[in-house]
């Protein structure tokens, strides 16, 4: 009877967790192919957004996912006007202090421009921010960008003590300790 009355009380606090997810994703083509996708899990907020004239490619790309506490943002733009704009970028968020950001924006006159950006943060306090951009004018451009942040989960404070026995035996006693981050 009680494990049943924990499963009912767990099965309702599942229920009533609320996950935003604001996703928006647009496409405008004036004689070219654009394509524009936006993904999302529990709090994010993502853009996409493609435009293609004269007969140009433009896809844009983002992929959120930040779960359990976290947070994951982003934008994806591409631009193409007669050439290929390709943007991703994928935003990845874990933990109860994790932040992810990821920005993307792929730019191209008769030229072929790519963009891809990854942020990703893990952990107790962890902040990861990742921003590309490509821009071809009748050329070739290609940019990457990776922000990874795992640090580890912790219950402890920003600043520990280690107490006495953290100082080396060659430092005197009288110098001031230092705290360690974790």
């Amino acid at each position: 009877m009680t494990r049943l009355i924990t499963l009912s009380i767990a099965a309702l606090c599942l229920l009533t967790v609320e996950a935003n997810a604001q996703v928006t994703a647009s496409s405008y083509s004036n004689g070219g192919t654009a394509i524009a996708t936006a993904h999302g899990r529990g709090n994010t907020r993502l853009n996409s957004r493609a435009v293609a004239t004269n007969g140009g490619y433009a896809r844009s790309s983002i992929t959120g996912r930040g779960v359990n506490g976290g947070f994951a943002a982003g934008d994806s733009r591409a631009y193409a006007n007669g050439g290929v704009a390709i943007s991703d970028a994928r935003s990845v968020a874990n933990g109860w202090g994790a932040r992810s950001d990821a920005n993307s924006v792929a730019r191209s006159y008769g030229g072929f421009a790519r963009s891809d950006s990854l942020a990703v943060a893990r952990g107790a306090w962890a902040d990861a921010r990742a921003d590309s951009e490509a821009n071809a004018f009748y050329n070739y451009s290609r940019t990457r960008a990776r922000a990874v942040d795992n640090r580890l989960p912790s219950t402890q404070p920003v600043y520990q003590n280690f107490g006495p026995q953290s100082v080396p035996r060659s430092m005197p006693r009288s110098m001031p300790r230092t705290f360690r981050r974790w």
